[in-house]
């Protein structure tokens, strides 16, 4: 069962704390790759760019240069009067080596160009920075591009391939990267031969890692590759870069271009940029492995923080899983030694989440149920005690009644007529029968006042005609309904602890009248009153449930439960002077009692 529990709380923990992460890796991840995808984009256009700028112009502007000074006619008519063996003057000579000397220097000043050649067409030689003299085609160790040149078609002003060159039988061949350029103002061609290898060197600063780069003719043949694991592409795919520089000459661009391609099953981020007169480009294509080498990193990352968080939810499920049984397992306890009968203690608050808690919640309504029910039980027996001794006292009433008849008619009797003693007889025996009177049933206020008066003649008989009572009264409110005993207590309060201590002739002034929907209640006594802190010992007596002063507290709590705080007693006191004690209840309240008696 724990196994159970365990497993879908932890799919829960799951769905709260994995999945939200995963997404939000989702969407990061996504993020980061089109950043990726944006950045190796650039790399493709600013690559291939370094190298068109710093690499192809440099070449084509040694060639351009070359048939710029191709354009001085004295130029070309010395180069033709050497090539021809004619004599020449000294004019001749200072053009030719003039000529020679630029050929020479631009093959020294750049490491990457091999050799310069210049042909003007019908010779049987030619001239070359490689050599101080005339080229001949039957003993110079170069003269295949002469084949090839022969091949160009005639409306073509440009070519470019790659070949290899020997210079001496012990030599190793080494590629060159061979253009051809036709002469702008004579007929003939200049060839540049670029050194494949000086060529690679000088594109390693400007390429990344995992970037591949191809350096095309007009027909789609490779000239130079950097990376020669890149031949499968070259071998298997042989007409991707001749469609390439097709769709150039046609379009003038390239539709896929900084697009994912696949070639050989393998994606490729490809890049093309052709030179100014569109007779070369510059491929660039970055795999899809470097683009993955650079977010994985970030992958590893995403991976750890899962399985980091996925080790977190397995803790936390199986820790809120045990403790939860935990506390099931001492819920099962406490029910069952309730079932047999055991005390039951109050529980121990481990409560660690809000499962527990409503567990615990649960407990502590059964042990209170367990006490209620005990309580219950005990407050039953105690009511069928109650109930017998109400049933055994309800005889005292009768025989109270039946005794003071008995005794008024012996003191008619033994005194032969009306007297104080018959006077009190009766009244007594009217208060006996108002006071015990069912406690819930309503009087009217007339009725309250008229037990009031019989009291006070009792005491004024106790304290020989000593006591003064005035009676101000509203006559409309006589008929409102109140409970029993109103007034009562505040009279026996001002008997007891103002009068009875004064052996001068005290007044006691009971006022009931209204004030906007109020209809107020004044004792007012003119005993002997209380000090401040005897007056703050009453005021916390009246309001304490507990206080053995039953009178006043009494009808505090009566007033209270009947018509609210606001009808509380208010007792305002000073020592020697006397006791106002006064309330006042809401004259909706009195309507609708008053509607009720």
């Amino acid at each position: 069962m724990l196994h159970k529990f365990f497993i879908k709380r932890f799919r829960t923990f799951a769905l709260i704390m994995i999945i939200p992460l995963m997404i939000i890796f989702g969407i990061m991840g996504y993020l980061v790759m089109n950043a990726q995808q944006n950045d190796f984009k650039k790399i493709g256009v600013n690559s291939l760019t370094s190298i068109n700028d710093n690499i192809v112009n440099i070449i084509y502007s040694s060639i351009h240069q070359q048939d710029v000074t191709m354009r001085n006619a004295q130029y070309m008519i010395s180069m033709k009067k050497l090539m021809s063996h004619d004599i020449l003057v000294y004019r001749d000579i200072i053009f030719m080596n003039s000529i020679i000397n630029y050929l020479t220097s631009a093959q020294t000043s750049y490491r990457y160009i091999d050799s310069i050649y210049l042909y003007m067409d019908g010779l049987d030689n030619f001239l070359s920075s490689s050599s101080d003299e005339l080229a001949s085609f039957t003993s110079f160790y170069d003269t295949e591009w002469y084949d090839h040149y022969r091949k160009i078609p005639k409306d073509s002003n440009q070519f470019v391939e790659t070949r290899e060159v020997q210079r001496h039988s012990y030599d190793t061949a080494k590629e060159v990267i061979t253009i051809y350029k036709r002469m702008s103002y004579a007929k003939g061609v200049i060839v540049l031969n670029v050194k494949s290898d000086n060529f690679g060197e000088r594109l390693k600063d400007m390429l990344n890692p995992g970037q591949s780069f191809f350096f095309l003719n007009k027909d789609g043949e490779v000239l130079y590759r950097n990376n020669k694991q890149t031949e499968s592409i070259v071998n298997l795919e042989n007409d991707f870069f001749g469609n390439i520089t097709k769709e150039y000459d046609v379009k003038g661009e390239y539709s896929h271009n900084q697009k994912w391609i696949e070639v050989n099953k393998e994606y490729y981020l490809i890049n093309v940029m052709p030179d100014d007169n569109n007779q070369t480009y510059l491929v660039s294509m970055i795999s899809f492995d470097a683009f993955t080498d650079n977010i994985r990193d970030f992958i590893r990352l995403a991976l750890a923080i899962l399985m980091i968080n996925f080790l977190i939810v397995m803790l936390l499920a199986w820790i809120t899983t045990k403790s939860a049984f935990k506390h099931i397992t001492y819920l099962v306890d406490v029910f069952s030694a309730a079932e047999r009968g055991e005390e039951v203690e109050k529980p121990q608050l481990f409560v660690r989440d809000e499962y527990n808690l409503i567990l615990n919640n649960i407990l502590f309504l059964f042990i209170k149920n367990n006490q209620m029910q005990s309580n219950l039980m005990e407050k039953q027996h105690q009511n069928q005690i109650s109930e017998l001794m109400a049933l055994q006292m309800q005889i005292n009433p009768h025989f109270i009644f039946n005794t003071l008849q008995t005794m008024d008619l012996e003191v008619l009797k033994e005194l032969g007529g009306q007297s104080t003693l018959h006077t009190l007889i009766q009244e007594l025996s009217s208060i006996m029968k108002y006071a015990l009177t069912d406690p819930t049933e309503l009087v009217s206020l007339k009725e309250e006042l008229n037990y009031l008066k019989a009291y006070i003649e009792i005491q004024e008989v106790r304290f020989n005609n000593n006591i003064v009572t005035y009676y101000e009264i509203d006559d409309s409110l006589l008929e409102y309904s109140v409970f029993r005993l109103m007034l009562q207590p505040i009279i026996e309060n001002s008997v007891n602890h103002g009068i009875r201590s004064s052996n001068e002739r005290c007044c006691i002034k009971i006022r009931v009248y209204r004030i906007k929907d109020d209809i107020c209640f004044d004792v007012i006594d003119n005993g002997v009153g209380m000090t401040k802190n005897t007056l703050n010992e009453l005021k916390i007596k009246i309001n304490d449930a507990k206080s053995k002063n039953i009178g006043l507290t009494n009808l505090n709590r009566r007033l209270i439960l009947r018509y609210g705080e606001y009808s509380r007693l208010k007792i305002q006191s000073k020592k020697d002077m006397g006791t106002v004690i006064r309330f006042k209840i809401p004259i909706e309240e009195m309507e609708r009692e008053r509607m009720i008696l």
